[in-house]
């Protein structure tokens, strides 16, 4: 993805590049081991090409970003972002009379990820030329693991163990987004940009089992897990 986390099973390439327009950023703030993403810039934003930045103009023609008000995506998705191939069933494999027994936990697919927006602004450029807008992070919020069907303590952990053992290193138990991360550029002519912050949110379907003493496996149930894994601005 870039600047993010390389999100494989040795199965799965990443698709994020395509949506991301990267330009002017600092090594510093957008690097791999950052907790701050690259920005995503979606098709079609009111951005100019070649301007976007983590270090905005300042001065009083810079048109700063106004709270939109609006409702808060918990699913956005990212520009870029595909879903993998099916990754198999780990209950397929050969019976055996000395198997290790207890619980775990399976990713048969892995989704497209997703924001979950804690931050919304806009800047409106009502003339004829472009202009330089900065947005700001004025709120913060929490995201956990969870997942479509209530998950255990112990479930919890072993989701997240297993996300970054092997799909995504960064994955957390929670993560309180940070307040003033900063990013701009220039919006284009009679144009509005918009800006959401939020969350990454690694995203997988797989199960919940119970591995038996002979190899079988009992208890089985399907759900799509979450965890969130770094932040960042996407511009619309």
């Amino acid at each position: 993805m870039g600047g993010i986390f390389v999100r494989s099973l040795t199965t799965r390439a990443v698709a994020v590049t395509t949506g991301l327009l990267i330009m002017g950023s600092s090594a510093t703030a957008f690097a791999s081991d950052s907790p701050i993403a690259p920005p995503a810039v979606a098709d079609g934003a009111a951005v100019e090409p070649g301007t976007v930045t983590d270090t905005p103009a300042a001065g009083a023609d810079v048109l700063e970003g106004v709270d939109s008000g609006a409702a808060l995506e918990e699913d956005q998705a990212i520009p870029g972002e595909t879903d993998g191939p099916d990754l198999g069933d780990e209950d397929r494999g050969p019976r055996r009379p000395d198997c290790p027994s207890g619980p775990f936990v399976h990713i048969t697919r892995n989704l497209k990820n997703t924001t979950s927006v804690k931050y919304s602004t806009f800047a409106k450029n009502d003339t004829g030329s472009t202009k330089d807008f900065k947005f700001t992070s004025k709120r913060s919020g929490t995201t956990t693991v969870g997942g479509s069907i209530t998950l255990s303590a112990d479930f919890k952990v072993r989701w997240v163990g297993k996300l970054k053992a092997e799909l995504q290193g960064s994955a957390q138990k929670s993560w309180t987004s940070e307040l003033g991360v900063e990013i701009g550029g220039k919006v284009k002519a009679h144009k509005t940009v918009y800006g959401d912050y939020g969350i990454r949110k690694e995203r997988v379907y797989g199960y919940n089992a119970f591995r038996n003493t002979n190899c079988s496996v009992s208890n089985k149930h399907f759900l799509e897990v979450w965890a969130p894994y770094r932040e960042g601005w996407t511009l619309k």
